[in-house]
């Protein structure tokens, strides 16, 4: 793990509670091509940044996509600069404890961490750290890993 690496606490935000908006998944065409997915997992309710819902699945055997659904209007977002997350060659020594997750979220945080490689791009590969700000993520911080062959 880096040292200092941002922390949850540092972008918390509260949660809300109340009645979850349909998913509109005609406002995206991405949204279109994964609407069962995108509709069944915004009903379980905000997992990510108060009111959003992260709803995820496979784009391959070591790939991960992701929508991020606001459970208060039901806008679906899809992040271009996090299309796509692989596996392969992670830095299983940033995983801490038992949780082996590659996407690292709470409901309480806006903060959104991600290891492994992002968007194809070997420049990426590594620990990512997004803070969720005005319907986008940006990244707070970085963390190269470059892929190795063992």
């Amino acid at each position: 793990m880096p040292k200092n690496p941002p922390t949850f606490s540092d972008y918390s935000v509260p949660v809300f509670v109340g009645e979850l908006a349909e998913p509109d998944v005609k406002s995206h065409p991405r949204s279109r091509l994964f609407r069962s997915k995108i509709r069944e997992g915004a009903k379980r309710g905000p997992n990510f940044a108060g009111h959003y819902t992260i709803v995820g699945w496979g784009c391959g055997s070591s790939c991960g996509s992701l929508a991020i659904v606001d459970a208060t209007t039901g806008q679906v977002f899809h992040p271009k600069n996090l299309d796509a997350i692989d596996n392969i060659n992670v830095d299983y020594d940033a995983l801490e404890g038992s949780d082996e997750s590659l996407i690292k979220y709470r409901p309480d945080s806006r903060l959104l961490v991600i290891i492994g490689g992002i968007n194809e791009d070997p420049k990426l590969r590594g620990i990512s750290y997004f803070v969720w700000e005005h319907d986008k993520l940006r990244r707070v911080r970085f963390v190269h890993k470059p892929f190795e062959v063992k």
